[in-house]
């Protein structure tokens, strides 16, 4: 198969882009999109064929449920049997944006999108690009992270070309994503609701809508032969060709304990205040300020993604602090680590 780029640096300029990608969709095929967390392989949610598709070209396991998205809250009725009060407060708050909220599904939403659950996970993208081509299709897109099963996610149309090349028949290139980190997940079918997935919305900001909303690490896991309610459940995701480790702490002594516990030839992943203590490595890669929770999100996945360019036999990163969108960066780097942490005492 071969797989075109289409750039979109403007909706006005480009949006023969737009509609050739909608066109695709419609035909019962799949594109790689933008969006403002990271690049979605997107199908329509009413087409089965263009759905096993995504599951084809990812490699996904099929009890992984997908994420519909939407361009406009109307369009929740459409997929939607219920949609309570305090889900339409986070919606009014966080929507078009970052968050995916998890409701009770219509029959017309396939048992192949909702792994057979009588859930299904909705988000209303804020990205241009993503909104532009959904309104162009004209109905509810399932687009889960246009990226291989169980490796990082893809941030640029560039990770898209790497991992769905000959395997997809077109990716838009809208340019690099916002966020960098997926969705936050809540499930609104429980009372109270649950947080399943921390992601770029923080949980401090979510609870200022709805103050009783429940975050719990062992709700966000799921057994061996359980059907996952949302993505990023079940399987090791995010990881690069060469193992994770993730070092905790104080930030001066997680970078001094990677530096003297590793070797030159190893990745390091380093705050940049602590850089100079590398200076002897050869693959170095700038996690921004420690300061900057922000900065280090964009370029998490980004950063693992550059070392499967090179020959590193193992990778160390220095964690975060964990507070704000830094617990959904540190909860990626446990799965791309596969729970491989160090933890150093302060």
């Amino acid at each position: 198969m071969e797989t075109r780029v289409l750039k979109v640096d403007s909706i006005e300029k480009d949006y023969n882009n737009i509609i050739e990608a909608a066109r695709v969709i419609k035909a019962g095929d799949v594109v790689a999109i933008p969006t403002e967390t990271v690049y979605g392989l997107a199908g329509s949610i009413f087409n089965e064929e263009a759905i096993k598709k995504i599951f084809i070209a990812k490699g996904r396991p099929q009890d992984n449920p997908l994420i519909a998205h939407i361009s406009s809250i109307e369009q929740v009725d459409e997929i939607c049997s219920e949609f309570p009060e305090k889900a339409k407060e986070l919606a009014k708050k966080f929507w078009p944006g970052p968050l995916t909220i998890i409701l009770k599904r219509k029959s017309c939403v396939s048992d192949t999108v909702t792994a057979g659950l009588d859930t299904v996970a909705v988000r209303f993208p804020s990205h241009p690009v993503a909104n532009a081509i959904i309104k162009e299709v004209g109905e509810p897109l399932v687009a889960p992270s246009a990226n291989l099963s169980g490796k990082p996610s893809t941030t640029s149309a560039k990770h898209c070309v790497k991992d769905l090349n000959g395997r997809v028949p077109l990716i838009i290139d809208g340019g690099d994503c916002e966020f960098g980190l997926e969705s936050t997940i809540i499930d609104a079918t429980s009372d109270p609701m649950v947080i399943l997935r921390l992601g770029a919305i923080p949980v401090e900001e979510l609870l200022e809508v709805v103050p009783d909303l429940v975050y719990e690490e062992e709700l966000t896991k799921t057994g061996e032969n359980e059907i996952p309610k949302a993505p990023g459940m079940k399987y090791r995701h995010y990881a690069p060709n060469a193992p994770v480790t993730v070092v905790t702490g104080e930030p001066y002594k997680t970078a001094e304990w990677i530096a003297n516990n590793s070797n030159k030839d190893d990745g390091i992943i380093c705050f940049e205040e602590y850089a100079s203590l590398f200076t002897e490595h050869n693959f170095v890669l700038n996690f921004g300020s420690y300061s900057n929770l922000q900065s280090n999100a964009n370029r998490l996945f980004r950063l693992l993604r550059e070392f499967d360019e090179t020959d590193v036999k193992k990778i160390f990163v220095q964690c975060p602090m964990n507070k704000k969108i830094g617990k959904a960066i540190i909860n990626r780097l446990q799965k791309a680590a596969g729970g491989n942490i160090i933890e150093i005492d302060n």
